[in-house]
């Protein structure tokens, strides 16, 4: 067994947050000793978290016609995607029975993503009105996504009953200028600070395999743990064609598991969400995300792609003896 990494996952389980430098120890002693990264990663997972696993489901309120330039994204309306440039919204109607599928699947945090750079005073008033609907008839999670928001929009969401923003840093500072131009780093860490100053949860977390290095993955883990996201969403390319991003090469399974590994060490008691990307990516090693370190699933249909039926992942976790909690 390697000693350096048992001694490093011995100061996390103790409730110690790894400084860089022993981070970059982590990830240098990782490299050659796979298995035990793993190993420690589910130990720290167990201890922080037991078996308890948490599940969201999400429909897109507002799906494309964004006016944004995220070089992975097909939302984007300066890109020529089966999505289309101009904005589809779903019905109450729809949103409504999206809620009412998840309760039936069990599924206990239900997301409303809204496409684009922010809302209308319009559009937020319909969210509110739907949070509450939402909330009284299902008594589910109510998390949302709605781009850059304001303190009143975000104490206005927490009146109405939502629990949790999302709002996802994508990559690293340094790193974010190359996949998005139209907006800065810098007003997503401030809308982040917005929400949190509001009461509301914070999911925020990033996309793997957009061309960015370990240290920028690392850099963003350490600014989400600094602004304490209480769930990170991890988020891995499904290359989209039209896409600046359409072509790269996606990220092997083996490697991902290792970076959902190390984010555990960094992120020992934060819920690590797997998100976009998962059946693309992870393939026939989807069950192994728990063992590295992972303490929720996105499942069923993302924004854009298919994901994987809420039934088959309910399989998975039961078949793991892990228990789906709120």
């Amino acid at each position: 067994m390697n000693e350096t990494i048992a001694l490093l996952a011995g100061r996390v389980l103790d409730g110690e947050l790894l400084e860089r430098a022993e981070i970059d120890t982590l990830l240098r002693e990782s490299e050659g000793d796979y298995d035990d990264l793993l190993y420690w990663a589910n130990k720290i997972r167990q201890k922080f978290f037991g078996n308890k696993i948490k599940v969201c489901s999400i429909v897109p309120g507002r799906l494309g016609g964004c006016d944004q330039d995220c070089a992975f994204c097909a939302q984007s309306a300066r890109f020529n995607t089966a999505v289309g440039k101009k904005p589809q919204f779903l019905s109450d109607e729809e949103i409504l029975a999206g809620a009412a599928q998840a309760a039936k699947n069990k599924v206990s945090n239900f997301g409303i993503v809204y496409s684009g750079r922010a809302v209308t005073a319009t559009q937020l008033g319909r969210i509110e009105k739907l949070v509450r609907r939402i909330k009284d008839a299902y008594d589910l999670g109510v998390c949302g996504s709605f781009g850059l928001i304001s303190s009143e929009q975000a104490m206005r969401l927490g009146r109405a009953g939502m629990s949790r923003y999302n709002h996802n840093l994508e990559t690293s500072e340094r790193y974010f200028p190359s996949i998005v131009t139209t907006h800065e780093y810098a007003d997503r860490v401030r809308t982040i600070e917005v929400v949190k100053g509001a009461g509301l949860a914070i999911c925020a977390g990033g996309i793997f395999g957009i061309g960015e290095t370990e240290a920028d993955r690392v850099d963003m883990a350490l600014e989400l743990r600094r602004l304490g996201a209480d769930t990170v969403p991890m988020n891995f390319l499904h290359p989209i064609k039209g896409t600046p991003l359409g072509r790269a090469e996606t990220i092997k399974p083996r490697q991902i598991l290792r970076i959902v590994a190390i984010f555990r060490f960094i992120l020992p008691k934060t819920n690590l969400k797997i998100a976009g990307g998962r059946v693309l990516n992870l393939r026939d090693l989807q069950s192994w995300m728990f063992y590295a370190g992972a303490t929720s699933i996105l499942s069923g249909d993302y924004l854009t792609t298919s994901g994987r039926a809420v039934s088959e992942d309910m399989q998975m976790l039961a078949d793991m003896g892990l228990e789906v909690t709120d």
